[in-house]
């Protein structure tokens, strides 16, 4: 569901930083396991943004410190997920499936010093670069030595971009995130969502491309609107861009 990606960040030593676990209960607490099977010693999770499903954690996760980038909103952060995956369409179509969701963290994600910058941790150099394109407080990490960009949710292969759409300037948002993307000149990119590829500058061309539409009113050559949710996104969206 949802085609979500984790992502665990390791130094030499073992130490690492697990990055937006997700997304059943089961699926978390396997994450656990195979870190602790290959000995690597979780220094804390990183969320890249407050939206409910990159929020959430199971016993061996729980202890854990949860760092995010900073934004004044961020002590809301717990309160909104709830909400946000209490109103979620697609679980509220699936009890199954949400029942098998993993637990909406305890507390909210607390801003680590220094971000965005080089995060003063244990393990490899990892560049933190906040942004609010599609949420406020988001952020990307870069892994510097590995040249790997794990972007949160943006450039992802089987996700439209997603605006904040209570945001004053969304597609200006999005825009300004997506050049600092680009900036990093990453060799790998790590969606939040969707597949690992090794295409940051057309990620980044076709995500301009479909805000350019929206913003012209025009309905995107993009196959990502082949899915039914995107296509649904990309009409609430333009309904409220071009309004």
């Amino acid at each position: 569901m949802y085609a979500t990606t984790s992502t665990v960040v390791v130094a030499d030593d073992g130490t690492c930083l697990v990055v937006d676990p997700a997304l059943t209960a089961d699926e978390v607490g396997a994450l656990a396991a195979d870190v602790a099977a290959a000995g690597w010693a979780p220094a804390a999770v990183w969320s890249t943004h407050p939206h409910w499903d990159h929020l959430l954690d199971g016993p061996a996760l729980h202890r854990l410190p949860r760092w995010a980038a900073d934004h004044p909103r961020s002590s809301w952060w717990r309160r909104q997920a709830v909400d946000e995956r209490d109103a979620d369409p697609v679980l509220s179509a699936r009890p199954a499936a949400a029942a098998a969701v993993a637990a909406v963290t305890h507390v909210a994600p607390r801003r680590y010093p220094g971000a965005p910058g080089a995060l003063a941790w244990p393990g490899r150099r990892v560049e933190v670069v906040g942004h609010d394109a599609h949420a406020a407080g988001s952020s990307a990490l870069l892994v510097v030595d590995a040249d790997v960009l794990v972007a949160g949710d943006l450039l992802s292969d089987v996700e439209i971009p997603l605006l904040d759409l209570g945001s004053p300037d969304p597609v200006g948002a999005y825009l300004g995130a997506l050049d600092l993307l680009e900036a990093t000149a990453a060799r790998v990119v790590v969606p939040g969502h969707g597949v690992v590829g090794d295409d940051l500058a057309a990620r980044v061309a076709r995500d301009r491309a479909y805000l350019a539409a929206l913003v012209d009113g025009r309905t995107p050559d993009d196959e990502r609107l082949r899915d039914a949710g995107n296509a649904e996104a990309h009409a609430r969206q333009r309904a409220t861009i071009g309004a």
